[in-house]
């Protein structure tokens, strides 16, 4: 009920403050908090969450929080946020849903200067050191719920298409930005032709302009032009 006047809330815009205040406003944990300094350790440590039965897990590494960029570990409240809205909205059991960020330092000097800063206070890691990371957490937390839906979210567009092509044949996960924004766009898109009379293979007449580079705004693109080479359109045109 209402959900329409509590998406903002606990959700955009409120939850950019949120996370951008995530230190200042820190008042008990919630969710799951790996870093780079668990590595060798994550498949006994999501034991520690109590819960047995988990459908649904949001996670990130903070690198591009909305449009605010690299936040950090403040980073989890953007999955709590997530999953806010599918218990909200979806009809989530909010037992069974698990909130993750994976600390792997921050490039944010202002975070780095923070004395009250939660997370590593290091440079990111990258490269093999980054994705052996992340392939320990997908690991540990897939084999303890092989059922769970994995949702990667706000990570720097970089790593979002590199690590959706590595996980998604694999694992069942998805990555929110390229994929949840672009179908939500393209349906949106062939909504319209609806209401316009209009086909769907009538997409390939219509020009699109993208407004960012970002993981979202590349998802769209390519949902835009498979879409229209679905339905005839050369992919040189």
């Amino acid at each position: 009920e209402n959900f329409m006047e509590m998406a903002p809330i606990i959700y955009t815009p409120t939850v950019g403050w949120a996370c951008a205040n995530y230190a200042a406003n820190y008042q008990r944990p919630r969710g799951m908090y790996f870093s780079a300094n668990d590595k060798g350790q994550m498949d006994t440590m999501v034991y520690n969450w109590v819960c047995d039965d988990v459908d649904a897990i949001v996670v990130t590494d903070g690198s591009r929080i909305l449009g605010l960029g690299d936040l950090g570990i403040g980073g989890l409240n953007i999955s709590i946020g997530k999953l806010d809205l599918y218990v909200g909205a979806a009809g989530f059991h909010p037992g069974r849903v698990l909130p993750c960020v994976i600390d792997v330092g921050t490039n944010n000097e202002a975070l780095l200067n923070n004395s009250d800063y939660l997370g590593l206070r290091q440079p990111r890691l990258s490269g093999e050191e980054y994705v052996e990371l992340l392939d320990e957490f997908v690991q540990a937390v897939m084999q303890r719920w092989p059922r769970a839906i994995l949702q990667f979210e706000d990570f720097s567009t970089d790593n979002a298409i590199k690590l959706l092509e590595r996980y998604r044949f694999h694992h069942n996960m998805f990555n929110d930005d390229i994929q949840g924004t672009a179908a939500t766009a393209l349906s949106g898109i062939y909504g319209a032709l609806r209401v316009q009379k209009k086909k769907p293979k009538d997409i390939k007449e219509l020009k699109f302009v993208i407004c960012g580079a970002g993981s979202a705004g590349m998802g769209v693109t390519d949902f835009l032009c498979k879409a229209m080479t679905s339905h005839g359109l050369p992919i040189d045109a």
